[in-house]
């Protein structure tokens, strides 16, 4: 038994091999990972990475993907899938519990049942509400960062309460450090009628599928806006002509051009990164602008690895399996 499944095991978690980010993600690219370990609680989830931490194990936290491209490589570190890690919504009056891997749409549907405003412009963004505060998520009048009373971190194994004013929320992103896990939040929301709740998000969703790509592999808008610009990021891309273009398996989405998607079964993370790339060698050649990735870019051998002795007794493993 290697190190991470004595972990898993003594912690009474699923710790599985063989999984793909093309199957984890929502662009369905990327490579192989060598560990995915699926928590079921908060306080589960805080207690293996506290663990994994002390053994000097790679780990990052995914939820269902929905802005991540990983690169085709083989992932040597372990992902913290969030996915199980659902439990209930807990509503006090004006005040929301929720674990970071609950739905966000689902949340959205939630609160406004029960007659609370405040993230019904969030109702049409995929993924959880983990993801969500990671990067401060906000569409049509809303951001997540506004309405968080505390988030739950772990910290030395436990699950720990960060006041939400101690947090910065900028435009699509957060004074969280990186290796910082979020294990859930306690938002404060308004009171309001369901019915004109239910009338804003209704109104929200045909704007999003009027103009987004609905149905299609992406990972929602690639780039940032940029503060400096009058136009957004996809009218920009637009007005060069690139709606449309292709790079292999990838594509820019004709419906808006700040989305890009990928088609067939062997579509590779590395055709989606070549045309981002592309679009914004364009950008800062033709208007002078950097564009900011929106999309978070996972690359396989991170700093921080799987150590020696795991990564030995896997490549044996492998070897076997070869035979």
């Amino acid at each position: 038994m290697t190190q991470i499944e004595e972990i898993a095991a003594r912690l009474g978690v699923r710790a599985e091999r063989g999984r793909r980010f093309a199957e984890l993600t929502s662009l369905r690219v990327g490579g192989a990972i060598d560990w995915v370990i699926t928590p079921d609680t908060e306080e589960q989830a805080a207690a293996i990475v506290h663990e994994l931490d002390n053994a000097g194990i790679g780990w990052r936290p995914l939820g269902s993907g929905s802005n991540v491209l990983a690169d085709d490589g083989d992932h040597h570190y372990v992902v913290l899938s969030l996915s199980n890690m659902k439990g209930e919504v807990h509503i006090d009056g004006e005040l929301v519990s929720v674990s970071a891997g609950y739905s966000l749409p689902r949340l959205c549907i939630d609160v406004a049942r029960a007659g609370l405003s405040g993230i019904e412009g969030l109702g049409g963004i995929p993924g959880t509400v983990g993801g969500a505060l990671w990067m401060n998520a906000g569409a049509y009048g809303h951001e997540i960062g506004t309405v968080t009373e505390n988030v739950r971190v772990a910290r030395e194994g436990k699950v720990v309460e960060i006041p939400g004013e101690s947090i910065q929320w900028n435009y699509r992103h957060t004074s969280f450090a990186d290796g910082e896990l979020l294990l859930g939040a306690t938002l404060r929301l308004e009171k309001d009628d369901p019915e004109k709740i239910k009338a804003r998000m209704d109104d929200a969703k045909s704007k999003r599928l009027a103009t987004q790509p609905h149905g299609a592999r992406s990972a929602g808008c690639f780039f940032k806006n940029p503060p400096a610009s009058t136009i957004g990021t996809g009218k920009m891309i637009d007005e060069m002509g690139m709606k449309g273009q292709r790079r292999g398996s990838a594509v820019v989405s004709p419906v808006h051009a700040n989305f890009i998607v990928t088609e067939g079964e062997d579509a590779r993370a590395e055709d989606a990164l070549a045309l981002a790339e592309e679009i914004r060698e364009r950008v800062r050649r033709e208007q002078g602008i950097e564009l900011e990735y929106e999309v978070e870019l996972w690359r396989a051998n991170p700093g921080t690895q799987i150590n020696e002795d795991e990564q030995t007794q896997m490549n044996a493993d492998q070897s076997g399996k070869e035979q």
